[in-house]
């Protein structure tokens, strides 16, 4: 894995020579910094509006890709005319295909059972933040004591084992998530886009921090431009910035160099 800006000449070759790009961007850890509690993971106005001079290019295509649900990063980001996959690919909305499920909404009620008893479970456990996606249910711990961490596991597991839905666990950054058994990610989100929007007219070019953000990494591999936030290591990506004040800066290269 390459530092960006260290072959940012031979990035931006490719750039200049692809018909359109079509630009992925997750949001917390990437155009926000990470933060204590996840609803106040704001949007600056000054990366906005420079997500909104990026959209009116003709030759770029836009989405914002996140585990947060559809509708909160659709609230949080605000722009018109662009692409949303929201809960790790589980929800996709387009300025004219509308919103996409792939996952039956059967799995709403059992969720919202299993939300109820582990909110009482936890209710002593203090720094611990549950978050109902609809779709997908969110243990935040960042803000727990460590020693609690195991028994927070051990009861998402056996909520889980008694559940008549099939479910999954999944695992980010300082949080669990209980999902649907489902073989869709953010990799296969962000081929369905590519195919069904601009099918191989567009280079690709996706950033992300998360351990999620690893299957769009893979499934983009050999066919564009992928970006780790955060210190090298292990990751499918083939360059890294250090952090999202980085980000910011290759999308201001973007802006400048790309179609001129």
């Amino acid at each position: 894995m390459d530092y960006l800006f260290d072959r940012i000449k031979k990035v931006l070759e490719r750039l200049r020579a692809a018909k359109r790009i079509f630009l992925f961007l997750d949001y917390d850890g990437t155009l926000t910094p990470i933060v204590s509690h996840p609803h106040d993971a704001y949007l600056s106005e000054e990366t906005k509006n420079l997500l909104l001079r990026i959209k009116k290019n003709p030759r770029t295509l836009l989405a914002i890709v996140s585990g947060r649900s559809l509708k909160d990063i659709r609230n949080r980001v605000g722009l018109k005319g662009i692409y949303y996959i929201g809960n790790h690919g589980l929800e996709i909305f387009g300025p004219k295909q509308g919103r996409k499920w792939f996952v039956s909404k059967k799995i709403i009620q059992p969720l919202g059972g299993i939300r109820d008893r582990l909110n009482d479970q936890f209710r002593d456990v203090e720094g611990v933040l549950m978050e109902d996606k609809g779709c997908v249910l969110a243990v935040h711990y960042r803000n727990v004591d460590p020693r609690w961490v195991p028994s927070i596991l051990m009861r998402l597991k056996q909520e889980m084992m008694n559940s008549v839905a099939s479910l999954c666990l999944g695992f980010g950054k300082y949080v669990f998530e209980v999902r649907p058994e489902s073989s869709v990610n953010k990799g296969v989100a962000v081929l369905e886009l590519l195919n069904h929007v601009e099918p191989g007219g567009a280079l690709p070019i996706y950033i992300g921090d998360d351990q999620t953000d690893e299957d769009a990494f893979r499934a983009l591999k050999g066919k564009g431009v992928t970006i780790f936030v955060g210190s090298p290591g292990l990751s499918s990506a083939r360059y890294y910035v250090k952090d999202p004040s980085e980000v910011f800066q290759f999308l201001r290269v973007i802006e400048k160099e790309y179609g001129s």
